[in-house]
């Protein structure tokens, strides 16, 4: 999603060394008692004469007055100040509480409330730009302020410590799914069949995503009955039926114009009969601004009383989606959310919106076409992703 933002951050860190390197040319703090000693002790050493030592070479073999050939020999003290001579007042001024505490701020540095606004107007673009709804852009705002403004740091440490601190906020915002489809749920159920009904507007690829995780229930040992509950759209159950086919499972359907809720509970009453583990109820592509035909979601809830209720929707379609997401959910709450289109995507912006606007986790992403191409969704791979 986003390609630039180590650009940014490397834009960001470059701006505000500057920031620091200008500010700590203006600003030079008196000097300490310590250093006043330093200096003074430094200057006494260098201009203190170089010792010098006459030795007499002593030849036995020579007679007295031959003798007195001299070699001088010089010796330098090192730099620095000798142990010995810090005095009791040098010790007295180290040990002072403050002493510490300015050595430290030499190296530290605070990140304002006015450059957090700064550093975050350039995030901000990029994740409006790269299909992040404006309320979850807010909401990461005010987690990475709460974060970073006042944190003191080391200059070498900050772009390292803003990038992690954004990781952080993502991490907080997307939900992942604790197992698979619920799969382990599936297994631990007390009742047959557990019933999974899928929610979202035409053209999401809800039906092949519902084809897509039959296959991966039935990898998974599972029996499976679609119900072909779109009785609204035309060609809908034929185009259920051809993935039926290809599947080798069972489709209960009735014709167009019928009860959706009908269906649905025709099919349960078909898996219980016949011990079929799973039904998965396709549902019209209803717009979610059209307010009763949502509630023809509710009655269909109601009736077939479903274990998971899952929302699909169009990675690639950005604030729309998010809408959808948020309307779905307020409506009939769902329990997590299939995006399809995945592998086209390059921005990502709307699987962090669809999480952020239900707080539900975004189970899979649909990166092609074939039956296989269902990917758990990770979030760590996708922050990742994102170049953090």
């Amino acid at each position: 999603m986003f390609n630039r933002l180590k650009e940014k951050l490397k834009g960001w860190i470059s701006k505000s060394k500057e920031d620091i390197e200008k500010k700590a040319e203006k600003i030079k703090e008196p000097k300490t008692q310590v250093e006043i000693k330093e200096e003074k002790l430094k200057k006494e050493i260098k201009e203190k004469p170089k010792k010098k030592t006459r030795l007499i070479k002593e030849k036995p073999e020579l007679k007295p007055e031959e003798q007195g050939t001299a070699i001088e020999i010089e010796t330098e003290l090192e730099e620095g100040i000798p142990e010995e001579i810090i005095d009791e007042e040098l010790e007295e001024e180290i040990k002072k509480p403050g002493f510490l505490k300015k050595i430290k701020s030499r190296f530290a540095y605070k990140i304002t409330e006015k450059e957090f606004e700064e550093i975050f107007e350039d995030l901000e673009l990029l994740l409006l730009e790269n299909n992040t709804a404006l309320e979850a852009v807010e909401d990461i705002k005010e987690k990475l302020a709460k974060k970073l403004i006042g944190k003191e740091m080391r200059q070498q440490e900050l772009e390292e410590y803003i990038k992690q601190e954004l990781k952080e906020t993502l991490n907080e915002i997307l939900i992942e799914p604790d197992n698979p489809i619920n799969i382990i749920k599936i297994k631990k159920a007390e009742h047959k069949p557990f019933v999974i009904l899928f929610f979202g507007i035409n053209g999401t690829g809800k039906t092949t995503s519902i084809a897509k995780l039959t296959h991966l229930l039935q990898k998974n040992n599972f029996s499976c009955v679609l119900a072909a509950a779109d009785t609204f759209r035309a060609a809908s159950i034929e185009q259920i039926q051809i993935h039926a086919d290809k599947l080798k499972v069972p489709l209960i359907k009735h014709d167009y114009g019928s009860d959706p809720s009908a269906v649905g509970f025709d099919a349960i009453k078909y898996a219980k009969k016949h011990k079929k583990d799973v039904v998965l109820i396709d549902t019209a592509g209803r717009m979610h601004t059209k307010t009763n035909l949502l509630t023809e979601m509710g009655k269909i809830c109601r009736i077939t009383n479903p274990d998971l209720k899952i929302f699909v929707a169009e990675s690639i379609a950005g604030n729309d989606a998010t809408e959808q997401a948020r309307t779905f959910n307020e409506m009939i709450e769902i329990d997590g959310s299939i995006l399809t289109k995945a592998d086209i995507d390059e921005k990502g912006g709307t699987i962090i919106s669809i999480s952020h606007a239900t707080n539900k986790p975004i189970f899979y992403l649909g990166v092609g076409q074939g039956m296989n191409d269902l990917k758990l969704f990770n979030k760590q791979e996708f922050i990742e992703s994102l170049g953090l």
